[in-house]
């Protein structure tokens, strides 16, 4: 190898070692930049034995990238966003029903107005202890009103992060579709290029689930897991939300876009067609999936919950049970309908063809009438829907179905009849209806009594029209009539003759609270169909707090344990991906040796080109 070739060698190497340096700079600068991966440069060395080329040279700086981290990482932190929302919603769901024990939590207050009752079941004649059940009654109802309209806030919170979550996914899709035209651009080569379109991709991983795939030119397409398309090699998708209106407990979410009546996310397919993006279940996970989850499923069973406990608080002191009287054939119940309201039930328990049957008949006089399950009426194989607005032929008809030819089912007026066909296979058990008191006094010496009424009237779980019962959490409130004449906790006849010191009424009304028990709908997500829960209103209401406890201590244990795995991620992406500034160092003493090992090289060659010049 000739002196020239010596300095072409050396000067390469020189020019190699100051581009390493600048790398080096580069690297140990961003080394706390987020989302900057380390730079290496890419040398290659010239083996020119024909053309005389010799040397080294560099090729470009490349990312040191693990790639298969970088995948767990975007998944991963997808699902904390995801975990994230539940922890923060749970949480503040617990608050509402504010601390157990707790002098503004709702099983202390719920305990106050059963206490106040047991005090007035032990003193009627009391003033004292009449305005100490109104007070406690209406503090309670207030309660549950709170609760009710916080639930209903925390959706419309999530409502609008929602909105704000499709607006910032929307930018950033912009951005990378921008970052991958410019990769494109460059051919693919920009390492402050594919770092910015990786941070954009990496941020936006925390709203949804996330799969990215390079399609040629360092082009990249971006879709959820589930194949929503977001961005394909520049082109990005366009996310719309229609924001509604004020939320309540009866705007709730539908594919059917006629009966939304909530925001969606949408957006357009290549064909022009709009999808409904939340009915597809195109987005599983993330922060925006956490949201979908609180508006639509969690928070409107926690909905359910409350009006599935006010309408029970209500039915508890407003109804009486009618129960069925043999016939006079003995085989099989007459049941008098006499005052039976609409929404209120009559149920037959019966051994059909041998086996044991439980049949619900609702009143429903609106047409069309709705379908109901046992998620509806809890304990019930088979719900039936019956107009009563011309009397008991719809029902006779209707129970003469369902029981079958070894059945007769007749009515006299509002008695209803049904009779089996004597023997043990076919035979009445119970017949019984729920019948709703719809004033404070009565003629037929019944003591339940419309406590808590909804703002139009009685409750009597009506689904004239919609459900009386959905949102009734928000509309329970004391009936006023007690406030003018309180004496009527007590006193139950029309003529109002009963003794004021008379305990009848208030050891009922005691009765039916803390021992009477009930059969709460599974819809409310207490129990399940196939086995409701049946207790007390406050054993309901135990279990409603200690639900909301528990999820609220589930959601806060997966939150953490998410963190974790992420946090463990990020530090072997870092390990991998990240700069140590330490090993920054190293590299620079070794491009310094090398840098050295070139320059002597030069000055080894200037010695001898001197000495020949002075030959």
């Amino acid at each position: 190898m000739g002196l020239s070739n010596s300095i072409n060698n050396a000067i390469s190497g020189l020019r190699l070692t100051q581009s390493a340096m600048e790398v080096v700079s580069g690297n140990v600068a961003n080394a706390d930049s987020i989302g900057y991966s380390r730079r290496t440069i890419i040398s290659v060395e010239n083996v020119g034995a024909d053309s005389g080329v010799y040397g080294v040279r560099s090729e470009g700086v490349t990312r040191i990238l693990d790639t298969i981290l970088q995948r767990e990482l975007r998944a991963e932190t997808a699902g904390q966003g995801y975990t994230g929302i539940r922890m923060d919603y749970a949480g503040r769901l617990e608050r509402l029903y504010g601390q157990p024990g707790s002098v503004n939590g709702l099983d202390t207050i719920y305990n106050g107005f059963s206490a106040a009752l047991q005090t007035l079941a032990s003193d009627p004649a009391s003033t004292t202890a009449r305005s100490g059940v109104l007070s406690a009654g209406d503090a309670l109802a207030r309660t549950i009103n709170s609760a009710s309209q916080g639930v209903q806030e925390l959706r419309a919170d999530a409502e609008s992060a929602l909105a704000a979550s499709v607006q910032k996914v929307n930018e950033l899709l912009r951005g990378i579709a921008a970052a991958d035209l410019k990769v494109l651009n460059t051919g693919g080569k920009d390492p402050a290029l594919l770092d910015m379109r990786d941070s954009q991709i990496n941020e936006l991983s925390k709203f949804m689930d996330l799969r990215v795939a390079e399609v040629g030119g360092g082009a990249v397409t971006v879709t959820t897991i589930a194949g929503l398309r977001l961005s394909d090699a520049g082109n990005a998708a366009q996310l719309n939300f229609d924001a509604r209106g004020a939320v309540n407990a009866n705007t709730l979410y539908s594919s059917d876009p006629t009966r939304r009546m909530v925001g969606t996310i949408s957006i357009q397919d290549a064909s022009g067609a709009t999808v409904d993006v939340i009915a597809q279940k195109l987005i599983r996970s993330g922060e925006i999936a956490g949201l979908i989850e609180m508006r639509d499923t969690t928070l409107v069973q926690a909905q359910a919950q409350l009006d599935e406990l006010a309408a029970s608080l209500s039915s508890a002191l407003s109804d009486r049970t009618q129960a069925g009287t043999v016939s006079g054939t003995g085989s099989g119940l007459d049941l008098d309908t006499t005052g039976l309201a609409t929404g209120n039930i009559m149920t037959i328990e019966a051994t059909v063809g041998g086996v044991a049957r439980r049949i619900a008949v609702v009143r429903v006089d609106t047409t069309p009438a709705p379908a109901l399950t046992a998620n509806d009426v809890p304990g019930a194989d088979t719900v039936l829907t019956v107009s009563m607005a011309s009397g008991l032929s719809g029902v006779t008809t209707a129970l003469q179905s369902a029981l079958g030819a070894s059945f007769t089912v007749s009515a006299t007026g509002a008695s209803l009849k049904v009779l089996g066909d004597g023997t043990a296979a076919n035979k009445v058990g119970t017949l019984s209806a729920n019948i709703t008191m719809p004033a404070l006094t009565n003629s037929s010496g019944a003591k339940a009594l419309p406590f808590f009424v909804d703002t139009g009237g009685v409750y009597t779980g009506s689904y004239e029209g919609a459900s009386q019962k959905q949102g009734f959490a928000a509309r329970i409130s004391m009936n006023v009539a007690l406030t003018t004449n309180p004496k009527l906790l007590v006193i139950s006849d029309t003529a109002q003759t009963t003794p004021v010191g008379d305990a009848s009424r208030p050891s009922f009304l005691v009765d039916q609270l803390t021992r009477a028990t009930f059969a709460f709908a599974p819809r409310a997500g207490i129990g399940a169909t196939q086995s409701p829960y049946s207790g007390t209103v406050g054993s309901f209401v135990q279990r409603v707090i200690s639900a909301s406890g528990a999820s609220s201590a589930e959601a806060q244990r997966l939150d953490e344990g998410q963190k974790v795995v992420v946090a463990s991620i990020q530090s072997r992406y870092a390990a991998t991906s990240g700069v140590s500034v330490d090993q920054e160092m190293s590299n620079l003493i070794q491009i310094q040796n090398a840098y050295s090992a070139n320059a002597r090289i030069l000055s080894a060659v200037k010695d001898m080109m001197d000495m020949l010049l002075r030959m």
